[in-house]
């Protein structure tokens, strides 16, 4: 009972607010302005108690500088870019029970439901919910006549206008990519925010180089490595004896490959044909060769080769791979206790580790092998061991080992010299291929695996330009950077930051790209200027500015100041002005408000794009990061994960205030907390 009259109270005084108080930021040039956004929710679905952290931090803030005088600027706006609301009315289509348990659960009306198959309804929808059921309800003092979507026309011409800027400053360029892609819904985005994924959204991306052992019945065993160089310490080769393989036809020849690999290969090489299939346990006790050293070694049993893993198939390296070298000693003692099916027990009791690499900390021969009988590993479960060890050789061997006199031409070499010269030499006598593979398994929203996919004609913005790097690293300096721990990582993921895809091809929302039709702008890409659009866009929701009128004069006058006001016709000039001149008062952006999720992929973007196309005086001032609400456990809670209390529950079980007193104190802003 009492729950119920404290949530009776804040109804009452909710409505009373909003009625005689109206948070639209005008212009005030008596005054100092602040200006703050928080990162716009994805349109996906309902938010929950996470989200609700960053957005009390940004009214708070904005609260607190309204008291102290300030003309403060707090808008809102909708990220619907992508895949997300495409892949939500997808699953609402087929009806998926999950899906539609999810929508009634956080109190979708039985009659809404039929209507959220349709993607513009369904944005449009949730556009309403995020407004009355979340925002207002928490008493957020944003200014909604600026409300916007990445969808709506203005914004669109916007972003053309940004890569049409990026493209004469040079920073466009077009090349051969691999990139995520999703069998169902094409190329996806694959980063800790999880814009278009449900799981996997902090894979790294793999670079394997393919090496092609000539094995029985004519088959190459394309084996996938990061460490091209250990080939000529290979002992054996590990097949599944469980799994079926595929045999695919590869430019005349037939390649083994799991299943999986098989699905991976034929994204990223074309045209590549299953011709017929191979039980791993038939190869076994049968022998391969090596590439480039011709020697033969024999496949071994692996019960541990993961199908879904690159192409599952694996060398063996025993003597610089802690795994290779617990494996075969596991292999031995199993053979000499049990059965030996395949008669392979003298032929495993006779191989040795071949050394090939000497570093400072491990000049001794069989160095994994050292390692592991010194870090107490006594098989292939103790995989937290075996890790350790993993990154402790290679590091080790990467950064100080030499390449001794079995490799042939390349002995003497430097580990960290020698690896993509090994990569030219032998693809270029037809030894090697290039392969990527993710560093766990990804998953599209619409809950298909996600693959890499080989794009002839990708189009990229440029962040790896030294001149842009180096002025967004100087301009940090003089940013306001919470917490500091993150002051200092920026300008590190600036200089690591590499240049990305910009554009996809598929069921996607967005704006198209201006330089090749079909294509849209993906939407990390479309969500790192948008600040300077909440400036326009309310004029835009007024019908003052009509969108007809926002071409690149227009936007290049209202936010380079290039031009002459008398350029335009004079039934413009009037509004035109009016926002020229709201520019110059907001701007710069005072906060950009996100969670961790965009230390390393939104934070760096955004402001590289400022420091790209604005004037100097319009870089962003400052940006604000906060950790996550998550579930027991430490997992972050995510729409995608289900799982997460609705946020109309709480309110009623605990009430608004309650709520927002607990996001403030509950703990600082850079921990975890957990709900």
């Amino acid at each position: 009972m009492a729950e119920n009259v404290l949530v009776d109270i804040e109804r009452k005084w909710q409505r009373i607010w909003e009625e005689k108080v109206r948070w639209e930021a005008e212009r005030d040039e008596t005054r100092e302005k602040f200006f703050l956004i928080f990162a716009y929710p994805g349109i996906s679905g309902y938010l929950h108690v996470g989200h609700m952290r960053g957005f009390t931090y940004a009214d708070v803030i904005c609260r607190y500088k309204r008291q102290r005088g300030y003309s403060v600027l707090f808008p809102v706006g909708f990220h619907a870019s992508g895949l997300p609301a495409i892949s939500l009315a997808k699953r609402i289509q087929r009806g998926d029970p999950s899906t539609i348990e999810y929508l009634k659960r956080n109190g979708c009306p039985e009659e809404e439901i039929e209507k959220l198959k349709d993607v513009s309804y369904l944005i449009d929808f949730f556009s309403k919910v995020y407004i009355n059921d979340y925002w207002k309800r928490f008493g957020f003092t944003i200014d909604l006549s600026r409300a916007m979507s990445t969808v709506s026309p203005g914004y669109k011409r916007f972003i053309t206008w940004q890569f049409l800027k990026l493209n004469q400053k040079g920073l466009l360029t077009k090349k051969p990519h691999y990139a995520p892609y999703c069998p169902n819904c094409g190329p996806v985005a694959v980063d800790p925010s999880q814009t278009d994924v449900s799981e996997g959204g902090d894979a790294d991306v793999l670079e394997y180089s393919l090496l092609l052992f000539e094995g029985p019945q004519q088959l190459i065993l394309p084996a996938a490595t990061l460490r091209p160089e250990t080939l000529f310490g290979v002992t054996n080769m590990w097949l599944n004896p469980d799994v079926e393989y595929v045999v695919a036809e590869v430019d005349g020849r037939g390649w083994l490959l799991s299943r999986e690999g098989y699905v991976k290969l034929s994204y990223q090489m074309g045209d590549v044909e299953e011709v017929g299939k191979i039980k791993g346990s038939e190869l076994i006790g049968k022998s391969c060769r090596v590439p480039y050293t011709n020697r033969e070694v024999p496949i071994l049993p692996g019960p541990f080769v993961d199908p879904k893993v690159a192409t599952g198939v694996v060398m063996s390296v025993p003597a610089h791979a802690p795994y290779d070298w617990i494996a075969l000693e596991d292999l031995k003692g199993e053979l000499r206790e049990g059965e030996d099916p395949w008669g392979l027990k003298s032929v495993v009791e006779g191989i040795m580790p071949i050394t090939i690499i000497k570093s400072r900390k491990y000049p001794m021969e069989d160095p994994a092998g050292h390692l592991v009988k010194s870090m107490g590993v006594k098989d292939q479960f103790e995989v937290e061991k075996l890790e350790e060890a993993t990154r402790e050789i290679y590091r080790e061997e990467f950064h100080s080992g030499v390449l001794n006199d079995l490799c042939m031409d390349y002995a003497g070499l430097k580990v960290s010299e020698i690896k993509d010269t090994l990569k030219v030499d032998l693809e270029n006598i037809g030894l090697i291929r290039p392969f990527y593979d993710f560093s766990k398994e990804v998953i599209c929203r619409c809950g298909e695996r996600v693959v890499i996919k080989r794009i002839e004609n990708q189009w990229f913005i440029r962040y790896s330009d030294e001149e842009l790097t180096e002025r967004s690293v100087e301009h940090t300096e003089r940013m306001m950077i919470y917490p500091e721990e993150y002051r200092r990582e920026l300008p590190g993921v600036l200089e690591w930051f590499s240049d990305r895809a910009c554009i996809r091809q598929g069921s996607w929302l967005g704006t198209e790209f201006p330089f090749a039709k079909g294509w849209i702008i993906e939407p990390i890409s479309d969500s790192t200027l948008y600040p300077a659009y909440y400036i326009v866009s309310k004029y835009v929701n007024s019908g003052e500015l009509k969108v007809e009128w926002m071409d690149e004069r227009f936007f290049d006058y209202v936010y380079l100041g290039r031009g002459e006001i008398s350029d335009f016709p004079e039934e413009r000039r009037g509004v035109i002005e009016k926002i020229r001149r709201d520019f110059l008062y907001w701007y710069p952006l005072d906060i950009n408000l996100g969670g961790k999720e965009h230390k390393t992929v939104h934070f760096p973007v955004f402001l590289m794009n400022h420091v790209a196309i604005m004037p100097k005086w319009a870089w962003p001032r400052g940006i604000f990061v906060h950790w996550w609400v998550t579930q027991k456990g430490g997992e972050k809670i995510a729409k995608s994960k289900g799982g997460a209390e609705p946020i109309p529950e709480a309110i009623a079980h605990y009430g608004v205030d309650s709520m927002r007193l607990y996001y403030c104190h509950v703990g600082s802003p850079e921990m975890d907390v957990e709900w």
